[in-house]
């Protein structure tokens, strides 16, 4: 399998993820019961083990060197770019299918105060020692995550707001 790197990745296109092998599945989930799609892109750690939604759904991990948030700033949503320097990690994962259709959603947990003041919620970065007891149905409530004091952001071009755009100018810093 040829992994290629991706600088914009949105919601229904593919993304890498691991729970036995490694696949591709479409960044969007529906339970197996709905009648018609929900396309869930995220699931809150807190509410993760009552949600009807995710009650038979898998595990997985997606492994990503960063991710974007946007702040609202005067009616202007501003792009920024979280990641931990020079590091690759991995956000809890859920997946399940729908009509022969496999999707998953990242699992996120509140911002703590470093990171709130862009946006209150984060991807649930597992820490290395957990990924195993995640993928082997742990509860989230005891699977550690990792310490936002490691993540990094910066200020982005607003060209990651064009999902057709995946080049390394979706990462790059803009300068105030």
């Amino acid at each position: 399998m040829t992994i290629e790197p991706r600088f914009n990745i949105s919601p229904n296109q593919k993304v890498l993820t691991i729970d036995k092998e490694i696949n591709y599945m479409k960044w969007g989930f529906t339970p197996y019961w709905a009648d018609k799609p929900f396309n869930l892109i995220n699931a809150r750690s807190e509410t993760l083990h009552t949600k009807p939604s995710f009650k038979n759904s898998s595990r997985c991990v997606i492994p990503a060197d960063g991710w974007f948030e946007w702040k609202d700033r005067e009616g202007k949503k501003e792009p920024y770019f979280f990641h931990i320097e020079g590091s690759y990690f991995f956000f809890a994962g859920v997946y399940g299918g729908y009509r022969g259709e496999v999707g998953c959603v990242v699992v996120t947990t509140e911002a703590d105060n470093k990171l709130n003041n862009i946006h209150n919620r984060m991807p649930y970065i597992i820490d290395k020692k957990f990924y195993n007891d995640w993928l082997n149905g742990a509860d989230i409530r005891e699977v550690k995550s990792i310490s936002s004091e490691k993540i990094s952001f910066y200020k982005v071009s607003v060209h990651v707001n064009n999902p057709l755009n995946d080049d390394i100018k979706c990462i790059e810093k803009e300068e105030s």
